[in-house]
């Protein structure tokens, strides 16, 4: 009886050790649209999402290397500036230069579009003003919405990458 007690107290501690060694990982084999298509469900916006153009990417985000994947969808209401994206990297500088790369955007984005956006629709500003950036593995995700939204956001691309 000893012996199956202590193999049962074991055999529960090398479980507790299992699940909390993968407290950390993600996947890494999900398509970036596949993310904003369930974020998307999760956020919606009147008249809904569109997807930037390459002309974007190459624009501001100097047309990076560093990825090998990326979705970037904002919305198409003008009185609403809800952006979302996710960039995923083959390995992690990359991904930490995406990272600097998408905060040096929003930074750039609130110094030249503060001011009209706060002229036109001044209550969309505080979703500039606190954009987030989030690193999930090698994926570089980034949300301009409200706070509410931001959390759910944030929490289905890492469910997702989690694989729960």
């Amino acid at each position: 009886m000893k012996k199956i007690l202590c193999f049962a107290i074991i055999l529960s501690f090398a479980l507790s050790l299992c699940a909390c060694s993968k407290k950390g990982e993600y996947r890494d084999d999900v398509p970036c649209s596949e993310l904003l298509d369930s974020a998307e469900e999760q956020i919606p916006v009147d008249m809904g999402y569109e997807s930037f153009d390459g002309d974007h990417i190459k624009y501001n985000f100097e047309d990076t290397e560093l990825d090998d994947d990326h979705a970037l969808r904002y919305s198409t209401a003008s009185e609403n500036i809800n952006e979302i994206g996710v960039f995923h990297a083959p390995d992690e500088a990359s991904r930490d230069g995406l990272a600097e790369l998408t905060e040096r955007y929003l930074d750039g984005l609130l110094e030249e579009k503060g001011e009209f956006i706060a002229s036109y629709a001044p209550k969309e500003l505080e979703k500039l003003r606190s954009a987030e950036v989030k690193t999930f593995g090698n994926y570089v995700a980034y949300a301009i919405l409200s706070e509410d939204d931001r959390e759910v956001f944030f929490d289905t691309v890492e469910k997702m990458l989690r694989g729960d």
